[in-house]
């Protein structure tokens, strides 16, 4: 694992970017957070996804295979109803 600064990483970003691609390249901010770099594979797409994503996407998925639907005007009622303040823009 590989550490620099986020002044380095910008000087340099090809070189670093190569580096990730062999190991994790930690980019650390003066007194702010520090960050992971790792490559991005077709595989690891789902990596993205928190396990409670991934729980809500299967329920979802399973509730359409069982007919457990609604019209999209009846989500964007009820979505309306119960947050207005994301209308009222």
């Amino acid at each position: 694992m590989k550490t620099v600064s986020v002044t380095e990483f910008r000087g340099n970003i090809k070189k670093y970017l190569d580096i990730a691609e062999s190991e994790k390249l930690v980019i650390h901010r003066g007194k702010g957070k520090s960050f992971v770099i790792i490559p991005l594979d077709d595989e690891d797409d789902n990596s993205l996804l928190s396990n409670e994503q991934k729980q809500a996407i299967d329920k979802a998925l399973d509730d359409v295979a069982n007919g457990r639907v609604q019209s999209h005007q009846d989500v964007m009622d009820e979505t309306k109803k119960r947050f207005p303040h994301l209308f009222n823009r």
